[in-house]
């Protein structure tokens, strides 16, 4: 992370997945994410947003999923609200000013659709922190390396390229002595601080991607007909039953999504939750990470 011109490196933090192959967190974290956005139903968001919510408190830190629920809970809130104002439809009416009718149900809807957003914005988040470059480069590094150093590049020039911007932005902003005064001059002056900013973060990036290229062609890159890797990731015994379980976790956790999702319905009255165990598949998946990350812990203590 870049503040200021200089480089703070964020701790590593351990997780479940650190000693496996990066096919089983892969796996994994692609089924929540699924899981996630097609269970639109309260139960089963609310099941996602805990389980992303502990996976982002332990791959990323108390701080970083603090960061990111600062504009994801006011983010919630107005899906919560403008949705009544789009779909005034429902059986229970909780407000009326003038022609606009504020129904429970659309509220409902409007809560779970920004549940839904925040569950799977933390479950990307997550996937960032323990799918690293080097995880990447191993998925897909031996089939397709061109995608994958693609994949894992853009991954991680995207957040430097938004710190970057604030950088330049702010050093622009302290100069306020030649701005010029009244509305229209303060539109230009707008407009003309963008453009400016822009194209001093353009000229950095290909500064970057001319230095980054030339690291490259001397460290060989695509010198050979096959990659070679600085960590080699091995699939052991323990990471194919690992996987196995996963998806046999996921496709019952998906089985019973499907059975709860589909026959639920908002409009005209909420229906009613279904039985308790057809959730209990979900919750156990979800809570996996945070499971066997508890399990480790006190394994280490004890």
């Amino acid at each position: 992370m870049e503040t200021g011109g200089a480089t703070y490196l964020e701790p590593e933090r351990h997780t479940a997945f650190d000693a496996s192959h990066p096919v089983v967190p892969a796996a994994y974290l692609a089924g929540a994410l699924l899981l996630t956005m097609f269970g639109l139903e309260p139960i089963l968001v609310a099941t996602s947003l805990v389980g992303a919510l502990s996976l982002s408190l332990l791959a990323r830190g108390v701080r970083a999923t603090r960061r990111t629920l600062a504009w994801l809970v006011p983010m919630v809130l107005l899906i919560t609200l403008i949705n009544p104002l789009f779909s005034s439809s429902g059986a229970t009416l909780l407000v009326r000013v003038g022609r606009v009718k504020v129904y429970g149900e659309s509220l409902a809807f409007g809560a779970c659709m920004g549940g839904l957003f925040c569950a799977t914005v933390l479950w990307c988040e997550s996937a960032v922190r323990v799918l690293t470059h080097d995880r990447l480069l191993a998925l897909a590094g031996g089939a397709t390396p061109v995608v994958a150093l693609m994949v894992s590049m853009t991954s991680r020039l995207v957040p430097q390229i938004l710190g970057r911007y604030r950088e330049v932005a702010d050093a622009r902003s302290a100069a306020t002595v030649a701005a010029p005064s009244g509305a229209l001059g303060g539109l230009r002056a707008r407009v003309s601080d963008v453009a400016r900013t822009s194209g001093v973060l353009l000229a950095w990036s290909l500064s970057d991607s001319l230095d980054t290229a030339d690291s490259m062609r001397v460290r060989g890159w695509a010198s050979t007909p096959h990659r070679t890797s600085y960590r080699p990731f091995r699939l052991t015994r323990t990471d194919v039953l690992a996987l196995v379980g996963v998806l046999a976790l996921l496709a019952l956790a998906a089985w019973c999504a499907w059975t709860v999702a589909v026959p639920f319905h908002f409009y005209p009255h909420l229906s009613a939750p279904a039985a308790a165990w057809r959730y209990l598949p979900c919750a156990a998946y979800v809570a996996l990470p945070s499971a066997l990350h508890a399990r480790e812990a006190l394994s280490w203590r004890g």
